[in-house]
């Protein structure tokens, strides 16, 4: 196989890891039914989320990617640490267990209403994917670009669109939707406490890594714009105020 057909079969494959896992997480949380987990199985869930979530912040560390990039290439690296996600959340999915037990289960109109609300955050989160580069986040620009022997594209920041509302709409849709449901069994309530605190810490986090990447121009971008709770009106980024990178907060 020749190396330009190599580097596409990559691409669709970190494409295919980037998205499955999180569409059948989504199906995971609206089908989530009760089990006959017991507190035994709650625990194995717990430790094996917080596994999860320890090595999905560790492996976005700078630290982290410089030891990967010795053996795969610095080119590699975000593309391979999507794939890893990827793979590992369909592990965590896969094995977790189902617990005995509901917290609310609904019928009728409130049934409808609230499976509608949790696709409006589904459908939402698409829609704010249009915001950002996709195939720079999925790790994959470069290579289209060397495909086209093109040399590699300078990022610009950018707050566009919901980003001008709130610096993590994608989060906070993510957020949402963890906690509409028309039903939710213990199991769901577990991941959704879970997945909750990951996000707020991984925000944190995140955070971090962008003023250290992009300095005063994402000081000012949080100056600005509300981290969660959106603010009324859309800030509008100065002229002139452009950085070599893109605000990469989901």
């Amino acid at each position: 196989m020749s190396h330009d057909a190599l580097l596409k079969a990559w691409m669709y494959a970190v494409r295919i890891f980037a998205v499955v896992p999180i569409l059948w997480m989504f199906a995971f949380l609206h089908y989530q039914g009760p089990g006959r987990g017991d507190l035994s199985d709650a625990a194995f869930n717990g430790v094996m989320f917080v596994l999860w979530g320890t090595f999905h912040s560790a492996t976005a560390r700078s630290n982290a990617k410089r030891f990967v990039a010795r053996f795969i290439g610095q080119d590699a690296v975000r593309s391979a640490y999507v794939v890893a996600s990827g793979v590992t959340l369909a592990v965590v999915l896969w094995l977790w267990r189902p617990l005995s037990g509901m917290v609310w289960q609904t019928e009728g109109a409130l049934f409808y209403t609230l499976t509608g609300l949790y696709v409006i955050c589904i459908a939402g989160m698409f829609y704010i994917a249009r915001f950002f580069d996709r195939a720079e986040f999925f790790g994959i620009r470069i290579f289209l670009r060397r495909l086209k022997n093109r040399p590699p594209r300078p990022q610009a920041f950018s707050a566009e669109g919901p980003y001008a509302y709130c610096r993590h709409p994608m989060y906070l849709l993510l957020f949402c939707s963890l906690w509409i449901g028309p039903t939710m069994s213990l199991g769901r309530l577990e991941f959704a406490l879970l997945a909750s605190i990951y996000l707020m810490i991984g925000t944190y986090l995140e955070e971090r890594n962008l003023r250290e990447e992009l300095g005063e121009v994402y000081d000012t971008y949080r100056a600005h714009v509300p981290m969660w709770l959106p603010r009324l009106t859309p800030w509008k980024q100065q002229p002139g105020s452009a950085s070599q990178h893109q605000a990469a907060a989901y």
